[in-house]
């Protein structure tokens, strides 16, 4: 831990060196002129000429208000608004390069993050900026302080509820409420008991059902042959004695 937090201060202290190296360079030997905001400068000499730094928030927080109240003190120091307004954009870039590495650090880690705030630290598109003495850097500044307190929280939620979970203690509380869900319902005393019969001599006449059951056969049977009945050619009588008597016009015997 020790180690880790020595190299991240470390980091810091580079990043911090090649941010102000690279825009102390750019002032002295590469910007030709500053253009400060026409409006800002008007409201800027209107404070100094009132109460100071009070008046600049007589009509209430804005964010130019914001501004030029850094301005002001800005000017205070260095005597002039174009350099103050210069120094000030060095300050407001250099803490964006800052929480730059920090965001990206808490969501990859820290060599990603060193290698990503150096290369905001060294654009020329970004360095060209300090030039212009306008609310541009103050604004990037702020959203990426929120950018980088979002990412923080929802780091620190992450963790929390992963530790949370992979407490011991909760492990065993979420333990406990599994097997209390999946233990058996108590049994209703309104159902009928049911005989325990597993040491005792089970006699036929105890079964409820004495009759023999057979399962059925799964395997293919001949279809069963239905029963044929013969009956007789005539009709007899119920009290014949099946002899025929009277021959008259019958040719069933050859008689002669």
């Amino acid at each position: 831990m020790r180690k880790k937090s020595w190299l991240t201060g470390l980091f810091l202290v580079i990043l911090s060196s090649i941010t102000i190296i690279v825009r102390m360079y750019y002032v002295n030997y590469m910007m030709s002129e500053v253009n400060i905001n026409e409006d800002i400068y008007n409201a800027a000499k209107v404070s100094i000429g009132t109460d100071g730094l009070g008046a600049v928030f007589a009509e209430g927080f804005r964010m130019q208000s914001l501004y030029i109240g850094n301005l002001y003190l800005a000017f205070l120091i260095f005597g002039n608004f174009t350099v103050a307004g210069v120094y000030l954009n060095i300050l407001y870039q250099l803490l964006t390069v800052l929480l730059v590495y920090i965001a990206i650090r808490s969501v990859t880690n820290r060599y990603v993050g060193l290698a990503g705030s150096v290369i905001l630290a060294i654009l020329p598109i970004y360095v060209n900026t300090l030039s212009k003495v306008t609310m541009q850097n103050m604004l990037i500044c702020i959203a990426v302080l929120a950018g980088t307190v979002a990412v923080l929280m929802i780091q620190w939620i992450y963790r929390r509820h992963t530790a949370k979970k992979n407490d011991p203690a909760q492990i065993v509380t979420d333990r406990a409420d599994i097997n209390e869900k999946n233990e058996a319902p108590e049994p209703d005393m309104d159902m009928e008991p049911v005989r325990d019969t597993s040491m005792k001599e089970i006699h036929y006449d105890d079964l409820e059902d004495n009759k023999v059951q057979y399962i059925e056969n799964p395997l293919p049977v001949p279809k069963r042959r239905e029963h044929k009945e013969m009956d007789y050619a005539f009709e007899t009588a119920v009290s014949d004695d099946y002899d025929i008597k009277d021959l008259d016009g019958k040719d069933f015997y050859d008689i002669e």
